[in-house]
């Protein structure tokens, strides 16, 4: 196993002689198959080697003895390493995301802000052929394009993974044969996230189907990254020829669409995320806006994220920044209506809304207290629910004795952006806004000892990175 990863090492050129690599270590099995492997490569390599551990202040004792483990082996090994405590939960409660999230992006700050500290130019994380297949299901069944389907890359920026040449399976035989024990992260087998349902429930299907169902997807996420690479540069050249700024516009040549949709569509895509100077709210629903566009008579117009408005010229689309005075600008509204006990689908924000009425209380069930799961007072809902984007007499109520207040004041309070506001989904019962999706509900929805008719509505989907 060690040659098979020196091997990958070499041919993805993850490590040179003289670099200083900071290796992620959790005490489970795969950072620490990826520590004893560095560790004996590091010779032969001629490259320093360090560990980061991060502490999320999740499991209690449990979580602190991990972290004493990692430091006493590294001790043992006489390898320098960083411990590092933080509070995932009250962050995510601070940012507005999820565990998952939060504990991702907590980690990745704390690696980077290592390596600076210490002088490394690479950071090496234990994900394997099994994560790789977990990433490429995830983001299949949420609906994906190409870039989804790559899965994890073997190197990203100072971020490089020696282990997605091998699977989970032959991690474990090689620590047996080491006779090296790892913790185990009880959580890792808790079914409410959703890559542990992959994990434990879906992939273990495939491989029954196929025992090499995990090393034919990494294959195919391998092809998937060619096919992606070579999308990107085709989409730069298309770029050269049919974009071109003035000022702060871009202009988009009508000729762009006799290219092939998927250049032309990547190109729409890297044009909004320039322009919005990030690609983080642009979805596919606003590329197939600006690719309609173009079907529509000049001088039609749409509104898009982060300010932006395009509009149709006999050239093709103008894409500009939104320059109508504060307070003229109308919101450009996504509506549906929700169903009750069942489901709905939200492409454009990778979002499936599931419902159901409960006629009475569940006896020992606690009302849950989840960012994207809620109850509400069935019964206290006077309309047709809708699913929605806000509006300008839109409103919470915020205490028990009916006090209101407007949706824009409360965006206002909680810091949200203003570039946000615009996407984020609302449970709305005509201006009153029930639940703003991840964030709060109304007052007066919430269940009480008097309630009879509880409706639950489930967020399941939504942004997840590697």
């Amino acid at each position: 196993m060690r040659e098979k990863v020196r091997k990958f090492i070499e041919e993805c050129h993850m490590i040179e002689r003289g670099d200083t690599v900071l290796a992620a270590v959790s005490g489970g099995a795969d950072s620490l198959c990826l520590l004893l492997l560095l560790n004996a490569l590091s010779v032969e390599k001629e490259f320093a080697l360090r560990v980061i551990h991060v502490e999320h202040g999740i499991r209690g004792a449990e979580s602190l003895d991990d972290a004493k483990f990692v430091e006493e082996l590294c001790a043992q090994m006489h390898i320098s390493c960083k411990i590092c405590h933080c509070q995932v939960l009250e962050y995510a409660r601070q940012e507005k995301l999820s565990v998952e999230e939060a504990a991702r992006n907590l980690r990745y700050q704390l690696f980077e802000e290592e390596a600076k500290e210490v002088g490394a130019n690479k950071i090496a994380v234990a994900h394997n052929q099994n994560d790789c297949a977990e990433t490429m299901l995830f983001h299949l069944a949420r609906g994906s394009g190409l870039s989804g389907l790559c899965g994890i890359r073997p190197v990203r920026g100072q971020i490089i993974r020696p282990l997605l040449c091998v699977n989970r399976g032959e991690i474990e035989e090689y620590l047996a044969g080491e006779g090296q024990r790892f913790c185990v992260d009880r959580t890792n087998g808790e079914l409410q996230y959703t890559r542990n349902k992959i994990r434990h429930q879906i992939l273990p299907l495939l491989t029954q189907i196929n025992t090499n169902a995990v090393s034919h997807m990494n294959y195919t996420a391998t092809f998937v990254a060619e096919a992606v690479e070579l999308v990107e540069a085709l989409s730069r050249q298309a770029a050269g020829k049919h974009i071109c700024r003035s000022g702060e516009d871009i202009c988009i040549a009508r000729t762009l669409l006799e290219e092939p949709p998927a250049v032309a569509r990547a190109v729409l895509h890297d044009v909004l995320a320039k322009a919005a100077k990030s690609s983080k709210d642009i979805a596919r629903v606003h590329v197939q806006q600006l690719w309609d566009l173009f079907a529509r008579q000049s001088g039609k117009e749409i509104e898009l994220p982060y300010g932006l408005r395009a509009r149709r010229t006999y050239e093709g689309v103008l894409l500009e920044l939104d320059k109508a005075p504060k307070g003229e600008r109308s919101l450009q509204q996504v509506s549906w209506d929700l169903p009750i006990n069942g489901s709905l689908r939200i492409s454009s924000y990778r979002y499936t809304i599931c419902t159901r009425i409960l006629e009475k209380m569940p006896q020992n069930e606690e009302i849950p207290k989840k960012m994207y799961t809620k109850w509400l007072d069935y019964d206290k809902i006077k309309n047709t629910t809708r699913l929605r984007t806000r509006q300008e007499e839109d409103y919470l109520v915020i205490n028990r004795e009916g006090k209101r207040k407007k949706l824009k004041k409360y965006f206002i309070d909680e810091k949200i952006p203003a570039k946000r506001r615009e996407q984020i989904l609302l449970v709305a019962d005509g201006a009153r806004i029930l639940w703003v999706i991840g964030y709060r509900i109304s007052e007066d929805i919430k269940v009480t000892e008097h309630t009879k008719r509880i409706l639950e509505i489930r967020v399941d989907g939504g942004e997840e990175s590697e």
